[in-house]
């Protein structure tokens, strides 16, 4: 599970960002449950199957969690 700095959720400097991601692979990367890439989205915008993990666009597209647009 990603944890953040001190225990402490807050904004980041993109600078900061990519020093935390770089020591703490994933970091706050969400990986797709399917195929273990990262599936390109963030909290606001991420694709839960109903078992509660997360997909990419390409994976839940193939697996019927979502439609094509």
């Amino acid at each position: 599970m990603n944890t953040w700095p001190n225990g402490v959720r807050r904004a980041m400097a993109q600078s900061e960002h990519e020093s935390w991601n770089d020591r703490n692979y994933p970091g706050t990367l969400e990986i797709c449950c399917k195929c273990d890439e990262p599936t390109g989205n963030c909290e606001e915008d991420n694709i839960i199957a109903d078992d509660g993990n997360p997909y990419c666009h390409s994976c839940a597209l193939c697996d019927g969690i979502i439609e094509d647009d």
